[in-house]
């Protein structure tokens, strides 16, 4: 037997997407006509066609929430991009991440003693203290993204994706600055610190709004 038209859902990736980017308050309704239309679309060009419209309204969709969410709370987005942007700027400009890392590599070291290392040893000191880098980078880039989709309640996606296109045209310049000066241009930090950094960043604002939206959707108790 053979599933009505009807009663196929739309794509979830696209429906969580869409859901991401839209306040609270309009979430029911947006959501409620976009599968409106869907579903008379599958029922008269089929599921496939559908599944393809569904797609292109919903990157029509976060378009134009997020150009609202400027219109809407520009001072509350720019606030939350500034101080991010700031913070970002403060934690790897004094190497925060590396100085973490330094701290715990030298954890059991004794004070104003300075060891010799072989050279195994000092590739493999080398290799934690990169990768200890990046991971403290990721997880500094994380929670920042929770600081700046906390000051932007209700824009969330708005303001971290802001600051990501921000950091990635700073990465992206560093970057080709790093690789003019540098034999190995793409050696492992330089490439992949930018891209994480966005990633982390953008992932930071989704779980708090995420958070948000669930709480919101909560029944309150009587």
């Amino acid at each position: 037997m053979m599933t009505k038209p009807s009663l196929v859902q739309p794509p979830p990736f696209a429906i969580w997407l869409v859901d991401l980017f839209t306040p609270d308050e309009e979430g029911e309704a947006i959501q409620g006509d976009l599968l409106e239309e869907y579903s008379e679309l599958a029922l008269k060009s089929g599921v496939a066609s559908a599944r393809r419209w569904y797609w292109r309204q919903s990157v029509k969709t976060i378009a134009h929430l997020i150009g609202t969410g400027f219109r809407v709370a520009p001072w509350s987005v720019a606030g939350a991009v500034v101080g991010g942007f700031l913070l970002l700027w403060l934690g790897f400009g004094l190497g925060l991440p590396e100085r973490a890392t330094l701290a715990v590599l030298d954890f059991r070291r004794q004070p104003h003693v300075h060891p010799y290392y072989t050279w195994p040893q000092a590739q493999v000191r080398v290799f934690w203290l990169v990768c200890g880098a990046l991971i403290g980078r990721l997880l500094m880039s994380l929670f920042i993204g929770f600081i700046v989709a906390a000051g932007a309640k209700g824009r969330e996606m708005v303001a971290t994706i802001t600051l990501t296109l921000i950091q990635g045209v700073f990465g992206a310049v560093e970057f080709l600055v790093w690789s003019a000066s540098h034999r190995y241009a793409f050696l492992l930090m330089p490439v992949i610190t930018p891209f994480g950094v966005s990633i982390m960043i953008v992932m930071g604002g989704g779980i708090v709004r995420k958070s948000r939206s669930a709480a919101a959707r909560r029944p309150s108790g009587t």
